[in-house]
């Protein structure tokens, strides 16, 4: 199962686009952001994020979760 912080991140990413943004955000680190969706992958079992170019967006897999 996944946590709520692991969705708040996503969204908070999903909105900012970028790793650095959604860390302010929260107020946490970037590293800690990281983490966080990639053990929500980990457990979905699929990529939620396009990590290519600069700003990080939605694969279609992530938007329609």
């Amino acid at each position: 199962m996944f946590t709520l912080e692991q969705l708040r991140t996503l969204d908070a990413l999903a909105r900012k686009g970028t790793f650095q943004a959604a860390a302010a955000e929260l107020g946490k680190r970037h590293t800690a952001i990281l983490y966080a969706i990639s053990a929500l992958e980990d457990r979905l079992g699929f990529a939620v994020l396009d990590r290519r170019g600069y700003r990080t967006r939605l694969t279609p897999a992530g938007a329609r979760f």
